[in-house]
Formats: C-alpha cells, sequence, structure tokens
C-alpha cells in the first residue's frame, strides 16, 4: 500500500520540493535530485530531428531557420550515452545486489564505483539507477506510486540532517524548521518502504568528510539508511590512480563506507 504522500509524488502535475519552473523543459537541464527531474530524466526518449534538404532549408524564413539549427544543436549537445562494457559491468553487479539485498535482513553490501574524475562514473549511477527504474515498471505497470530509485547529491560539509534533507527534497517532503533529524529520517524511510525503493544513489560521496564529527555523523546517517530500507546504496569514489572507473562490489555495507 502506497502512502498519500507518496501517491501525491506521482500524480500528474503534481509539486516537489525542488521543482524548478521550467525543469527539465526548455528552460534548463533536469534536476535528478528531484523526483519530478529524475522520472523526466528516466522517461527521456530522444527524438532525432527531421533532416531537410537545403532546397527545403532555403524556402524556410529566418525564423524558422533558427528554429530548425537551434533543434539540431540541442539535439547534438545531449550526448547520448552509449552502453560501453564498463556500463553494462556495473548494470549487472548493481542489478545482482539488488536481488541480494531484497531479502535480507542485515549485512546488505553497496556498490562503489571507483576511479579518478571525469572517467564516467556519474554516467555509470545514472544509468544504473535508469535501469533499476524502468524495469521495476515493467514489473508493475499499474504501481504509478512507487519510487524504486532515490538520487541525491551529498552536499559540500556534509551533516546528518543535511544529508536527511536531501532525501526529503528528493521525495518532495515538507519540511519545518522545528523538524529534527529524527523526524526527517522516520518520513523519509516510511515513503521509501511505501514507495518500495531498491536503489539508492548518493554522489559526490567525497563531501562527507569522516576526519570530521559531523562528516563521521553525517556517514553514520547513510548507514542507518542503508539498515532500515531493503536497498542496494551505491556511489561514486574518487581514486587517485587508475585508468578508469572500475568497480568494488561489496566493499562496504553503505555508500560511507569508503575510506
Amino acid at each position: 500500500m502506497v502512502t498519500a504522500a507518496a501517491a501525491a509524488l506521482a500524480a500528474p502535475g503534481g509539486q516537489d520540493a525542488g521543482g524548478a519552473e521550467g525543469e527539465g523543459g526548455d528552460g534548463g537541464a533536469r534536476q535528478l535530485t528531484t523526483l519530478r527531474g529524475w522520472r523526466e530524466f528516466v522517461a527521456a526518449r530522444p527524438a532525432i530531428p527531421e533532416l531537410l534538404t537545403e532546397d527545403e532549408w532555403r524556402l524556410q524564413d529566418e525564423g524558422s531557420r533558427l528554429s530548425y539549427d537551434e533543434m539540431r544543436l540541442a539535439h547534438h549537445s545531449r550526448l547520448l550515452v552509449v552502453a560501453t562494457p564498463t556500463i553494462q559491468q556495473v548494470i549487472t553487479e548493481g542489478r545482482r545486489l539488488q536481488y541480494l539485498n531484497r531479502h535480507a535482513d542485515a549485512g546488505r553490501c553497496g556498490l562503489i564505483l571507483s576511479g579518478p574524475a571525469r572517467t564516467g562514473k556519474t554516467t555509470c549511477l545514472t544509468q544504473l539507477g535508469k535501469t533499476i527504474e524502468t524495469m521495476h515498471h515493467r514489473r508493475h505497470p499499474h504501481a504509478a506510486g512507487h519510487i524504486p530509485v532515490v538520487y541525491i547529491t551529498a552536499p559540500p560539509a556534509a551533516t546528518p540532517r543535511m544529508i536527511a534533507v536531501e532525501f526529503a527534497r528528493f521525495l518532495g517532503l515538507p519540511l519545518t524548521r522545528r523538524s529534527n533529524v529524527t523526524d526527517v529520517l522516520e518520513a523519509v524511510c516510511g515513503v521509501c518502504l511505501d514507495g518500495a525503493t531498491t536503489l539508492i544513489c548518493v554522489d559526490e560521496i567525497h563531501n562527507v568528510n569522516l576526519g570530521t564529527r559531523h562528516g563521521a555523523e553525517a556517514s553514520d546517517t547513510l548507514k542507518y539508511f542503508a539498515e532500515r530500507l531493503p536497498v542496494t546504496s551505491s556511489t561514486p569514489a574518487s581514486a587517485s590512480s587508475g585508468p578508469g572507473c572500475s568497480m568494488a562490489p561489496g566493499a562496504s555495507r553503505s555508500p560511507a563506507g569508503a575510506r
């Protein structure tokens, strides 16, 4: 059974906490850290613009030519993702861990994507989430209120409350100044359980500094989510050396376990 909060999030035209005007439309890029932006990313299917002949292009007025050129430039600037062997391996390993963790009572394993900057760790992470969500909705076509994937970015100098608020922002949960960490955690866990969440993606995990008290507490907050929810946690972690993105499946029980 899906709660009213989760059902409202799935309703067409629903609002969420981070929903900026024009999100996912022509006015700007999608915000993957909001439910609406994430669902637009998952549902996006690129359409190839019709190529006009030179004679047809010359018959267009100046405004039509500008619109046509802008449409073609926008198509080429989207940089469609190619299913490389690394991406396929990440998706396969992520799905395997998802099945293993689904029925585990404790000791759930997470997936760490390790590699230097600009080697495609975030791309692999988003493609894993997109695949998991697409397959979930194919298996449950009438479960519009399900939220199989949660995607957040760890803010700089992250604290436990900041991590909890990022989860709440993705889910569109209303927060007040008086909301403490425990209240936010309980609300997030309740929506995730009712929404059948199976994958939590935490990007920019290096912002959780384990050398500070707040960073260690933020790490414990992520571990709390991994223990409370039957989910697989996945996160990219920077490495000082190496040719590209690699995986460390089962290296930790939560994203914050990377050291």
